[in-house]
């Protein structure tokens, strides 16, 4: 595996910390198509990329190498208004490719038909691009078929209006497949369109972010799929529907508010969610945004975000010797894909392209970059509606997304989803995702896992509480997964008892606090933050009450606040098989352990500690002081005097005086600074 090599000169005058102009994207594009065209069928119409194949079957498999391909290609298209394009010494024609293989696929009499779409087909998803993508490309490849040709693909996209979608942003991909249609002057369905515009804006929770269906499963999906195709659509018809239209494009606008905040120093953002293989695809809805002149963030900040993510990606080894994109992370991972992914699927990444949209004298292009968010100040931003808390470090660039809401209903998801904590710098740690119904009960990074004699699994069904700045919280079942689903029978699970966690954030490490209510023996594991490395051992070290691991100046340390019998030092936990990381080939978990035995409620409490840096376990050690629980109350001090106070159960009315302060009401959380000034307090 290599990384990218640049062959276009950088340009720091205007882009200060990458270099990158739109020339450097535009060159991405031809190395990405240069790759993946090689492996195209003879008639063009299927791309068969090697290495790791989805449940979809080999046709859907390698339709979505060709779809995806296209992606890339139409925006380029757009912009040139011209058919080809020369790289290595090579002339390719683009038009002619896709408009010929556009027409094999689409042709039921050809040998490489993409197929008759049925129910949750694959084929949906890669038909919302090829629709978009043809009207983009049309003066090169739609405007040059005949009218029986037009028919015969017009034919193939309308096939989805007659099968069944998933119940999540799928449904926007009829809602693109026939607003294109329309524009096309081709047989379109109007309550196609409308029908699923309404179903995905009731899945809309505020604040910008939308959940992925009927459960809160909440992730990178808002990005590259609810926002992308609502604006989308805005392009393509909202100029006839002006009031819906603004209506997404203030949604975009409040996503923005946010999500400025998730980009690291380096320019990822904290790693979570599924199909996290699609890398840069988030870039894409601020690309249309920008297109349509929709944002409200400054240029050259949006030209950083754009940039550093780019160049974060492209700097690690995420390519074949021959120039294909490789499943996984920033390295090849395939170890990370989910059932539904193939080799093609990481090119969904090409979305981010439609940047190219924006010609060469947009101002866009122009603009200096400027600082981002975490480049100008350290942040806690709270985002109720998802359940978010951004936590950023300006001084090491680091970026943490605290999660009390987002869940997925499969187990063997949980790790993508349902940590207290995700980080741009360590990401999390990984089962093998290719077995759909099965987990790692070995993971416990950044999670409270719990078994009843079985797997570890950990919380699910996620309850939200308190979402404030550096304070969220949140209360779920405790359920072990007692069947596994079949064709004809669901998963049964059975409820053990409840959680409820409160998460305090001091700085940029974290307080939890978990109070367990179970009928049931139980055995709980948890882990801090999983420390990645890609060689070399790391150093260990245990002392009484806490867990610490150093590598390559990252730390990952946990303390036993309260009620943990047991301690796992991080070597114990490392994995047999490699590439056990999103972001590294290994990695180690400092761990806390206990068991419950006869008791039904209990408290548990722990420090967690992940960043950049060399300070001592010793150091670690004094950051918290005199933690304390009684009659459902706790109180405890940080290394510069400032008091907090947490109170679970039946929450009563208080009256504390803490550091000089005198607070008083049903208090949830109740904070002062060591000097008395300052305070923070959330009521019940």
């Amino acid at each position: 595996m290599k990384v990218f090599e640049w062959t276009t000169p950088f340009d720091y005058p205007t882009a200060s910390v990458t270099g990158l102009t739109r020339q450097h994207w535009e060159e991405v594009v031809w190395v990405f198509l240069e790759g993946i065209l090689a492996y195209a069928s003879p008639g063009k119409a299927r791309i068969k990329i090697p290495g790791v194949e989805s449940t979809n079957g080999l046709v859907a498999d390698e339709l979505e190498g060709f779809s995806r391909s296209l992606i890339m290609a139409a925006p380029w298209l757009k912009s040139h208004n011209a058919p080809q394009f020369s790289v290595t010494n090579k002339t390719v024609d683009v038009a002619g490719f896709y408009r010929e293989g556009i027409l094999a696929g689409t042709n039921p009499q050809h040998p490489e038909y993409w197929g008759q779409i049925d129910d949750f087909s694959q084929n949906i998803v890669e038909c919302g691009s090829l629709a978009w993508s043809l009207y983009l490309s049309q003066a090169q490849i739609w405007d040059k078929y005949s009218d029986r040709e037009k028919t015969q693909v017009a034919d193939y996209l309308l096939q989805c209006n007659r099968v069944k979608a998933h119940a999540n942003n799928w449904f926007l991909f009829k809602v693109i497949i026939n607003t294109v249609l329309e524009r096309l002057g081709m047989p379109f369905s109007k309550k196609e369109i409308f029908k699923n515009l309404e179903i995905c804006k009731k899945m809309y929770l505020g604040e910008g972010w939308y959940r992925d269906g009927k459960t809160n499963q909440i992730d990178y999906y808002n990005a590259w799929g609810f926002h992308y195709y609502f604006l989308m659509w805005v392009i393509l018809d909202g100029d006839r529907h002006p009031e819906m239209a603004q209506l997404h494009l203030q949604r975009m606008r409040e996503y923005m508010h946010t999500f400025r905040y998730f980009f690291s120093g380096e320019g990822n953002v904290p790693c979570f969610g599924r199909s996290v293989t699609y890398r840069f695809a988030y870039l894409a809805p601020i690309a249309l945004g920008l297109y349509l002149d929709g944002l409200e963030q400054d240029l050259g900040e949006l030209k950083s975000i754009c940039n550093r993510s780019l160049q974060f990606f492209l700097r690690g080894a995420i390519f074949t010797e021959d120039n294909l994109l490789t499943p996984g992370y920033l390295r090849h991972s395939p170890r990370l894909l989910e059932f539904y992914s193939c080799a093609a699927s990481p090119y969904w990444a090409a979305k981010a392209f439609n940047l190219l949209l924006l010609p060469a004298s947009h101002p866009f292009w122009q603009a200096e970059e400027k600082p981002l968010a975490i480049d100008r100040d350290s942040f806690s931003i709270s985002i109720e509606s998802a359940g978010y808390l951004v936590v950023g470090d300006r001084a090491s660039g680091h970026v943490q997304l605290l999660n009390h809401k987002s869940h997925h209903s499969y187990p063997e998801l949980s790790s993508k989803y349902t940590n207290f904590a995700y980080s741009s710098l360590f990401g999390y740690d990984i089962g093998p995702m290719r077995k759909k119904y099965d987990s790692d009960s070995s993971l416990c990074d950044n999670a409270l896992t719990f078994s009843d004699g079985g797997r570890y699994v950990q919380r699910s069904q996620i309850q939200p509480l308190y979402c404030k700045p550096n304070f969220i919280a949140s209360k779920y079942p405790l359920r072990i997964l007692k069947r596994q689903a079949t064709n004809w029978l669901p998963r049964i699970y059975t409820n053990l008892g409840w959680g409820w966690t409160y998460t305090l954030v001091k700085d940029d490490f974290m307080i939890n606090v978990h109070y367990i209510n179970t009928r049931k023996f139980l055995k709980f594991k948890e882990g801090g933050y999983p420390l990645g490395f890609d060689e070399g051992v790391p150093e260990i070290i245990s002392t009484e009450g806490a867990e610490v691991a150093y590598k390559d100046g990252k730390i990952s340390f946990i303390r036993n606040l309260y009620g943990y019998d047991r301690q796992f030092p991080a070597h114990a936990l490392i994995s047999k098989e490699i590439e056990n990381n999103i972001r590294y080939k290994s990695s180690v978990v400092p761990a806390l352990g206990f068991e419950n035995q006869n008791q039904k409620s209990f408290y548990l409490a722990n420090m967690v500690y992940g960043k950049i840096g060399h300070e001592s376990i010793d150091q670690l050690m004094q950051l918290v002081h005199n933690f304390q629980i009684a009659d459902d109350l706790i109180n405890f001090h940080f290394y510069d005097g400032e008091q907090v106070v947490m109170q679970f159960g039946k929450i009563k009315r208080l009256n504390l005086t803490l550091n000089g302060k005198t607070i008083e009401g049903k208090i949830i959380m109740a904070r002062v600074s060591g000097d008395g000034k300052t305070c923070q307090i959330v009521q019940h």
